[in-house]
C-alpha cells in the first residue's frame, strides 16, 4: 500500500460540522442548565432538589428520541458511506417509526404511571408534589420531544449540520423566555411544558430542511428489509446507558431521599447533579460529532481520516473537560450562585465537595467518548462494557455502601472511583480484545485495508492531474493491473481532477483534493473527494451550448464499470469502478 494522503480536507469539513454541533449541544444543555437556575431562583431550592430527583425518569423518557436519534444516525451514515442511499432512507423511516411509537406508549402511561412515581423520592409532600408536576408533562410531551431529537441529529447526517444546530438554538432560546413566563403561571408545570413548547418553535427549520437541495433522506413506509437489527445494535449502548443511568440514579435518588435531610446535602446533591449538564454544554458537541462524521467515514473504510478525526475528537473534548473542571474549582461559589445557593460557607464544605467531585470528569469524558465513538465503527462490545461498569457493576455497590455510611461524601467518592475504575479496565479490555482480534490496532480499534491501496491528497492545481494520473497508473501495473485497465484509471482521475480544477471552484484559493484506489480480487474502486461546487456528473446531460466540457465525463463514464456519485458531508464524492 501507498500513502501519500493528508488529512486537510476531512479536517476542515470536521470544523465546519464541530461548531454547530458545540452550538447545538451548548443550546440544549445550556436550556437545561438555565431550567435549573430559573426553577432554582422562580420557585425554590427544594424545587430544584425535585427535579434532580427525577432525572431518572427523564432518562427513560429520552431513549425513544436520544438513543434511536444517535442509533439511527449511526447506520444512516454507515449505509451513506456505503453509498445505500435506499437503505439509509428505509433506516431514517424506521428510526421515526419506532421512536414515535415508543413516545405515544410513554405518554398514555404517564397518566397513570407519573403520581406513583413521584412519591418513590421524598417524605416531603412539597418535594413529591413538585415530582410529579415535573415527570407529568415531561412524559405527555415526549412524542414532541422525541420527534425533536430524531430529526435534530438527522438533519446533521445528511450533510445539513448548520440547520440542525440553528434547530436546537432556536429551541432552547424559545424555551427560556417562554419558561420564564410558564414558571410566572404554572410553577413546576411551567418549568417542564416550556421544553415541547421550545421545540414546537423550533421546528420552523425542518422547513428549509426539507427545501434543501443537500437532502438525501426521505420518508417512507416501505421499511422492510429496513436494517433494524443494525439499528438497534448501534442503538443498544445508548438505550443500555439511559436505562441502567435511570435505574442507578432511581436507587441513588431514591436512598438519598429517604435518608438525607440536612437543607444544605440536599441543594449540594442538586448543584452536584447539575456539573454534568456543565460538561456536556461544551464536551456534549464535540461528541455529538462522532456518529454523522466517523460514522460516514467507516462506511466508505476511509481509514487514514478516521483515525485523524477520532484523535482530534479525543484530544479537543479532554483538553475541554479540564479547562471547565479547572474552572469550578478554582470559582466554585461562581458555579453554585448559578444555582440559587448564596448560603455562607465558612468551613468550606460544598465548595470542596465541588471540587472533589470534580475527579470524575476526566473518566467521565474518556468514557462518554468511547460510547459515542465505538458503535460508530462497529464496534459495540467495548462501549458495552463501560456502559455496564459505570452504570452497574462497579456504580452501584460502591455508591449505595458509601452513600449509607457517609452520605453526600460517599456519593462524591463513589463517583471519582467508579469513573476512574470504569476507564482503567475499559482499556484493559480493549487490550485484550485485541489479542483475539489481531487485525484492529490502537485504542480506536482501526483495521488494515484489507486490499491494496493507493491514497494521495493533491492541490487545485492542473498540473496535479496529469502527475496523479500517471502515479495512479503506475500503481495498477505494478499491481498486475493490464494495461487498459490501468491507463482507464489514470484517465479517469486525470479528467475528474481538470473538472474540479477548472470548474468546481468559484474562487482561485488552495484547495485539497483526495483520492484513493481500491484494488480487490474482481474490481479497482477510485473514489475522489472535493470540497467544490455541486457537482454530480453521473446526472449531467450534454448541451451543445453548456459552458462546461464533460466529452471527457461521458467517454470515462463508457470505459468504467460504473460511476457513481454521493454529496457527502457537504463533500463531493465521485465512484468509478472497473472490473478486473
Amino acid at each position: 500500500m501507498r500513502m501519500e494522503r493528508n488529512s486537510k480536507l476531512i479536517t476542515k469539513r470536521f470544523y465546519m460540522y464541530l461548531i454547530p454541533s458545540i452550538l447545538m449541544i451548548f443550546a440544549m444543555q445550556f436550556g437545561s442548565l438555565v431550567d435549573g437556575i430559573l426553577v432554582g431562583n422562580m420557585i425554590s431550592n427544594e424545587a430544584l432538589s425535585a427535579t434532580s430527583l427525577v432525572m431518572p425518569i427523564l432518562y427513560i423518557i429520552q431513549i425513544p428520541g436520544f438513543a434511536l436519534g444517535i442509533g439511527g444516525s449511526i447506520v444512516i451514515a454507515n449505509l451513506l458511506g456505503k453509498r445505500d442511499i435506499k437503505g439509509a432512507r428505509k433506516a431514517f423511516s424506521l428510526a421515526l417509526i419506532l421512536g414515535i411509537g415508543i413516545s405515544i406508549i410513554f405518554a398514555v402511561l404517564g397518566i397513570f404511571v407519573a403520581k406513583p412515581l413521584a412519591s418513590l423520592f421524598s417524605n416531603d409532600p412539597y418535594i413529591v408534589e413538585s415530582c410529579y408536576e415535573y415527570v407529568l408533562i415531561y412524559l405527555v410531551t415526549d412524542p414532541i420531544i422525541s420527534i425533536a431529537l430524531l430529526v435534530g441529529n438527522f438533519m446533521a447526517v445528511d450533510n445539513n449540520p448548520k440547520l440542525s444546530g440553528a434547530f436546537f438554538i432556536i429551541s432552547n432560546v424559545a424555551k427560556i423566555g417562554l419558561e420564564i413566563l410558564l414558571i410566572h403561571l404554572m410553577g413546576m408545570y411551567g418549568a417542564a411544558l416550556s421544553t415541547a413548547a421550545g421545540y414546537l418553535v423550533g421546528a420552523v427549520t425542518i422547513f428549509f430542511y426539507l427545501k434543501s437541495k443537500r437532502r438525501l433522506l426521505s420518508f417512507t413506509f416501505k421499511v422492510k428489509d429496513a436494517h433494524l437489527f443494525e439499528v438497534l445494535k448501534a442503538s443498544s449502548t445508548t438505550i443500555l446507558n439511559l436505562t441502567l443511568t435511570a435505574v442507578q440514579m432511581l436507587i441513588v435518588n431514591v436512598i438519598f431521599g429517604q435518608t438525607i435531610t440536612g437543607a444544605t446535602d440536599i441543594v449540594l446533591f442538586g448543584l452536584i447533579s447539575n456539573m454534568v449538564f456543565v460538561f456536556d454544554l461544551v464536551c456534549g458537541g464535540i461528541l455529538n460529532v462522532i456518529p454523522n462524521i466517523c460514522g460516514i467515514l467507516y462506511g466508505e473504510k476511509d481509514i487514514y481520516s478516521l483515525k485523524s478525526i477520532a484523535r482530534k475528537i479525543y484530544l479537543i473534548n479532554l483538553i475541554a473537560t479540564l479547562l471547565i473542571a479547572a474552572f469550578i474549582a478554582i470559582f466554585p461559589y461562581v458555579y453554585a450562585t448559578l444555582f440559587g445557593y448564596s448560603s455562607p460557607d465558612p468551613d468550606g464544605y460544598v465548595a470542596n465537595m465541588l471540587r472533589l467531585y470534580l475527579i470524575s470528569f476526566v473518566g467521565y469524558s474518556i468514557s462518554k467518548f468511547g460510547m459515542n465513538y465505538y458503535p460508530s465503527v462497529d464496534r459495540n462490545l467495548p462501549s458495552l462494557v463501560t456502559v455496564l461498569l459505570r452504570e452497574a457493576i462497579i456504580v452501584l455497590p460502591l455508591t449505595i455502601t458509601l452513600l449509607y455510611q457517609f452520605g453526600v461524601l460517599g456519593y462524591v467518592i463513589a463517583c471519582a472511583v467508579t469513573e476512574t475504575s470504569t476507564v482503567i479496565i475499559t482499556y484493559i479490555f480493549i487490550f485484550i480484545y485485541k489479542k483475539f482480534r489481531p487485525q484492529y490496532h490502537g485504542i480506536f480499534l482501526l483495521e488494515d485495508y484489507k486490499y491494496k491501496a493507493f491514497d494521495i491528497t493533491v492541490t487545485n492545481e492542473l498540473n496535479n492531474a496529469s502527475t496523479v494520473s500517471e502515479a495512479l497508473t503506475n500503481f495498477a501495473l505494478e499491481n498486475k493491473i493490464s494495461e487498459r485497465e490501468a491507463q482507464i484509471v489514470g484517465l479517469a482521475s486525470e479528467e475528474i481532477i481538470n473538472n474540479i480544477i477548472t470548474y468546481g471552484y468559484k474562487r482561485v484559493s488552495h484547495r485539497y483534493i483526495d483520492l484513493n484506489l481500491k484494488i480487490t480480487e474482481d474490481k479497482m474502486i477510485l473514489r475522489i473527494r472535493d470540497d467544490g461546487l455541486p457537482f454530480d456528473p453521473t446526472k449531467y446531460e450534454y448541451d451543445d451550448n453548456e459552458e462546461y466540457s464533460t466529452s471527457g465525463i461521458r467517454l470515462i463514464e463508457k470505459l468504467t464499470d460504473k460511476m457513481s456519485y454521493m454529496r457527502l458531508l457537504n463533500l463531493n464524492n465521485t465512484v468509478f469502478e472497473i472490473n478486473i
